[in-house]
C-alpha cells in the first residue's frame, strides 16, 4: 500500500510539472537558507565543546572595581594563583596557564633565510591535561616540560619546514637567548570553533630559567599576565570556589583599600559568547543575540516556504477535484486520502532537501570564506546535523502538507464533481493571514537591510577627525629598527612618493591594547584622577594624520626638550577643566596595558603644550574618549610603528623601497605593513557580514513570498474564472479586471506593512544602540520597504491577473 502511495505521488508530481516545480523550488530555497544558517548556528553553539572535559573547564576572570565605582573585567591572573590553587584547593584537579610574552622573529635553524614574525605564547604542561587538543607527533606528557621546548601546529610546521613531522628539529627565536628551541610536538590545526588558537607555544620552563622572570612569578598574585584555566572535579561548587580563590589572593597580597577585586570563574563553554566585555586573551568572541536572531530568521524562512506550499497545494485543488471525488466514491477514507497527500508533500520535501544539500555544498566555499568558518555537510558531518535534517523533513512535511491534506480530503465528492465547492470564511481568512505573515517578515528584512546599509555608509563617510587614506603603517619588530627610527624616517622622507613620516606607539584603529593612564591636574592630590588613553607620537603625527591643532603648539622636531610635554584632545581638556594651555601641568602616576594599573617608578609630571581636535582612535561602536599624546621619549610606552603618508603613484614599488631601507638597518627584520583604511574597515567586519546576510535573506524572503502570492493569485483567478468571463462579455477592460484581482492582495500588503513597521523599528533601534555614533531611523525607510514589497507583489500578481483577463470568455462560460 505504501509503495502505491509513493507511485501515485510521483505520478502527480510529474503530471503537474509547473506546480511541482514551483513547490520544489520554493522549498529548496527555504531549506537551503535554513541549512546554511543552521550550520553556522550549530558551529557557534558548539564552540569549545570538542574538549573531553568541557563541562569541567573554567577560566579565571577578574572583576575589578576602581575608585569612583568604575568596574571592568579581564581574563588572566597572577602566576601564584593557579600554582597554589592546585595544591591548596581540592576542587582543582589541574591547571593550564597561557601567557602572551610579546612577539618575535622565528627562523628554522637549518634555513635561516626564512623569517616569520609570530606571537610568543607560553604554556605549561597542564595544557594537554586540561584540554583535548590532538598532538599529531610528539608525546603530550613531555612536550611542554623541558626548557627551550616548543610545540607548533601542523600548518606552522609546513610553513617553517615544508613538512608535518618535524619533531626534533629546531627553531631560532630572536631575543630569546641564542639557544635553539627544539620542536617537541606538532598539533593538529585548531578547529575554527576553538576560542584558543596559536601558531607556536613555548614551554613555560623556558622563561622560568631566567632569574628575573623567576623572581617576578615567585610573588605574582595580581599581574593578570597568565590566562588561567582550571580542570575541576565533577562536584565542584563554582560560587564557593570563587570565594576560596578571593581568600587565597587576599591572604597573600595586600591590595589598595580603594581598589576591589574578586574572581569569577567562567565556564569554557561560555567563553565564546560571554566575553565581549572581558579584556584579555580570547581569540574569537561571538554574540549570542545574533544567534537568536539567526535562529528566528531561519525559522521564518522555512515557515514562509511551507506557507507557499500550502497556498499552492490548496490553490490547485480544483484541478484534482474529480480525482478526489472518484477516490472518495470508490471507498477511500479521509485518512487514506490524507496519507496520500502527506506522502506527496514528503516526496516533494525529500527532493527539495536533496537539492538543498547539493546547493549548500556549492555555496559553502564562498560562505566559509565570507564568515571565516570551516563548515561542511557530507558523510563526515556531525551526526546531530543529519538528525536535524531528518527532523526538518518531518516538520516541513507536517507543517506544509497537513492543512492541504485535511482540507482536500474533507471536500464533498458531489460538489467536486459539479465544480460547486464553496469555501467557508475560515479557509479564506487563513490564506490572508498567511500572506500577511509572509510580507510582514519580508518588509522587516527589507527595512533591516536598508538601515544596516545606511549605518555602514555613515561609518565609512563620517569624519573621524583624521585622514586615513594612503597611510601605510609599518610595524617596528626589532630593537635595531627602534633605535635607528630617526635615520629610517629620514631615508623614508627622501623617497619621491613619500609626503611625510611619523613614529608612534599605537595608531588609530589599533588592534592591540592602547595603554590607559590615570591623570590628575592636581600635582599633590590624587583625588581627581581621570581615566584616559595614552599615545606616544612625534612632531609629524599631526600633519601625517591631518589632525587639527586647536590651541598651543606642536612638539619640536628633535631633542629631549619635549620629553615632559604632552598634547591632549578636546575631551581630555574638558574633563581636566583646561581652557588655556599656558602653564598647565598634569600628573600621570599609574598606567595599565590591559591589566591592573601599575605605579610608574615616579609620577610622570608633564606640561600641556597644546589641545588637538577630537579624533576617533577606536571604532564608532565606542564613544570618543579622553586622550593624552606624549612625546616619543616617554616612560609609558616606546614607539612601535612608522606611518608613511604616500603621495600616490607606484604604491607597490614604494612599499618595496620602504622594505629595503629597513632591511639595510636590520637584515633579520620581518617587514609587516598594512594600509590604515583597510585595517579600519576590519573594525566593522562583523557588521558588514550581517549586512550581507540580511540582504541575501531579504531577497530570499521576498522571492519565496512572491511565489506564495503567485499561488494565491492562481487560486483566485481559477475560482473567479466565470465571473471574469461575464465581466468581459459585459465590457470590462483588462485593467479593470487586473485591478479587481489585485486590490485584495494590496490591502493585505498594507496590513503587513502596518505590522512590520513598529517591529522593524524596535529591532533595528536596538541594533543601532551598539554604535556610539549612529544614524536616525527615518520614516521614508519604511515607506520604501513597503513600496518595494508592493512593486514585487504587483509584478507577481499582474502576470497571472493579465493572463486571466485576456483569456477568451467563451471558453470559461461554455462549460457552465
Amino acid at each position: 500500500m505504501l509503495k502505491n502511495y509513493f507511485k501515485t505521488a510521483w505520478r502527480n508530481l510529474l503530471s503537474n510539472r509547473i506546480f511541482s516545480f514551483i513547490n520544489i523550488i520554493g522549498l529548496t530555497i527555504g531549506l537551503s537558507s535554513f541549512l546554511l544558517i543552521a550550520l553556522y548556528v550549530f558551529d557557534e553553539l558548539t564552540f569549545d565543546h570538542f574538549h573531553k572535559n568541557t563541562d569541567n573547564i573554567y577560566r579565571i576572570v577578574e572583576r575589578k572595581t576602581f575608585p569612583g565605582g568604575k568596574t571592568e573585567r579581564a581574563t588572566g591572573a597572577g602566576f601564584q594563583v593557579s600554582e597554589r590553587a592546585k595544591t591548596d584547593l581540592p576542587e582543582v584537579k589541574d591547571k593550564a596557564r597561557l601567557a602572551m610574552w610579546g612577539r618575535a622573529n622565528v627562523t628554522p635553524a637549518d634555513n635561516q633565510a626564512n623569517v616569520f614574525y609570530e606571537d610568543f605564547i607560553i604554556g605549561n604542561p597542564g595544557f594537554f591535561t586540561v584540554f583535548s587538543f590532538h598532538l599529531l607527533y610528539g608525546d603530550p606528557n613531555s612536550a611542554l616540560t623541558a626548557p627551550n621546548s616548543v610545540i607548533i601546529t601542523e600548518e606552522s610546521a609546513k610553513k617553517y619546514f615544508g613538512t608535518s613531522n618535524v619533531v626534533g628539529r629546531s627553531l631560532l627565536i630572536a631575543d630569546r637567548d641564542s639557544v635553539p628551541f627544539k620542536v617537541t610536538g606538532v598539533l593538529k590545526n585548531f578547529s575554527a570553533n576553538s576560542s584558543i588558537s596559536f601558531n607556536l607555544m613555548v614551554s613555560e620552563a623556558s622563561i622560568l630559567k631566567n632569574e628575573r622572570t623567576k623572581k617576578f612569578v615567585a610573588d605574582d598574585w595580581i599581574s593578570g599576565t597568565f590566562s588561567t584555566y582550571f580542570l575541576l572535579n565533577d562536584n565542584a561548587e563554582i560560587a564557593a570556589l570563587n570565594t576560596k580563590l578571593d581568600r587565597l589572593i587576599a591572604a597573600n597580597h595586600k591590595s589598595s583599600p580603594d581598589f576591589k577585586s574578586n574572581i569569577q570563574l567562567q565556564a569554557l563553554k561560555d567563553v565564546h559568547f560571554y566575553s565581549t566585555d572581558i579584556e584579555g586573551y580570547t581569540v574569537k568572541k561571538g554574540n549570542i543575540s545574533y544567534i537568536y536572531v539567526f535562529l528566528i530568521v531561519a525559522c521564518f524562512i522555512i515557515l514562509i516556504a511551507c506557507i507557499n506550499y500550502m497556498n499552492l497545494s490548496t490553490a490547485r485543488f480544483t484541478s484534482r477535484g474529480k480525482e478526489i471525488a472518484i477516490r472518495k466514491i470508490a471507498g477511500a477514507s479521509r485518512w487514506g486520502l490524507s496519507k496520500q497527500f502527506l506522502i506527496e508533500t514528503l516526496l516533494a520535501t525529500v527532493l527539495s532537501v536533496i537539492l538543498a544539500v547539493a546547493l549548500v555544498n556549492l555555496v559553502l566555499p564562498a560562505f566559509n570564506l565570507f564568515t571565516e568558518k570551516d563548515l561542511s555537510i557530507n558523510l563526515h558531518t556531525d551526526y546531530r546535523i543529519w538528525l536535524g535534517v531528518a527532523g526538518i523533513i518531518i516538520v516541513v512535511t507536517l507543517v506544509a502538507g497537513l492543512y492541504p491534506a485535511l482540507f482536500q480530503s474533507g471536500l464533498n465528492p458531489l460538489s467536486l464533481l459539479k465544480s460547486k465547492v464553496q469555501l467557508n470564511r475560515s479557509h479564506i481568512s487563513l490564506r490572508r493571514v498567511l500572506v500577511v505573515f509572509q510580507f510582514t517578515v519580508s518588509i522587516i528584512f527589507i527595512a533591516a537591510t536598508i538601515i544596516i546599509y545606511r549605518q555602514m555608509q555613515y561609518v565609512n563617510k563620517k569624519d573621524m577627525g583624521f585622514d586615513k587614506d594612503r597611510l601605510v603603517v609599518i610595524d617596528i619588530n626589532s630593537g635595531k629598527v627602534r633605535g635607528a627610527a630617526e635615520t629610517i624616517k629620514n631615508e623614508f622622507e627622501k623617497l619621491a612618493q613619500v609626503k611625510s613620516v611619523t613614529v608612534t606607539s599605537r595608531v588609530p584603529g589599533e588592534w592591540k591594547n592602547i595603554p590607559s593612564i590615570k591623570v590628575s591636574d592636581k600635582i599633590n592630590n590624587a583625588a581627581s584622577e581621570n581615566d584616559m588613553y595614552f599615545l606616544g607620537i612625534d612632531n609629524q603625527f599631526l600633519p601625517t594624520y591631518n589632525i587639527k591643532l586647536l590651541k598651543g603648539r606642536n612638539f619640536f622636531a628633535r631633542g629631549k626638550v619635549d620629553s615632559s610635554a604632552v598634547l591632549i584632545n578636546e575631551t581630555a581638556a574638558k574633563e581636566l577643566g583646561i581652557i588655556n594651555v599656558t602653564g598647565q601641568t598634569i600628573k600621570i602616576p599609574l598606567v595599565s596595558n590591559g591589566g591592573d594599573f601599575d605605579k610608574l617608578d615616579k609620577p610622570y609630571v608633564v606640561t600641556v603644550i597644546g589641545i588637538v581636535k577630537d579624533f576617533n582612535f577606536q571604532s564608532l561602536h565606542e564613544p570618543l574618549a579622553p586622550m593624552v599624546l606624549g612625546f616619543q621619549n616617554n616612560p609609558i610606552q616606546s614607539i612601535d610603528y612608522f606611518t608613511v603618508k604616500l603621495a600616490g603613484g607606484n604604491i607597490d614599488g614604494t612599499v618595496k623601497q620602504l622594505d629595503a631601507i629597513i632591511h639595510h638597518i636590520d637584515q633579520g627584520h620581518l617587514f609587516e605593513y598594512h594600509f590604515l583604511d583597510q585595517q579600519w574597515d576590519l573594525l566593522y567586519h562583523n557588521d558588514k557580514i550581517r549586512q550581507t546576510i540580511f540582504f541575501v535573506i531579504s531577497l530570499l524572503a521576498i522571492a519565496i513570498a512572491a511565489l506564495g502570492l503567485f499561488g494565491l493569485t492562481t487560486y483566485t483567478a481559477t475560482q473567479r474564472i466565470k465571473e471574469i468571463g461575464i465581466r468581459k462579455v459585459l465590457g470590462a477592460s483588462i485593467s479593470t479586471i487586473v485591478m479587481m484581482l489585485s486590490k485584495d492582495f494590496l490591502k493585505l500588503i498594507m496590513v503587513a506593512s502596518a505590522i512590520a513597521f513598529p517591529i522593524a523599528w524596535l529591532v533595528m533601534n536596538k541594533w543601532l544602540q551598539s554604535f556610539a555614533y549612529r544614524i536616525d531611523i527615518s520614516w521614508w525607510i519604511f515607506i520604501l520597504s513597503a513600496m518595494a514589497a508592493v512593486t514585487i507583489a504587483m509584478a507577481t500578481i499582474s502576470f497571472q491577473a493579465i493572463k486571466a483577463a485576456i483569456a477568451n470568455p467563451v471558453k470559461s462560460l461554455r462549460s457552465e
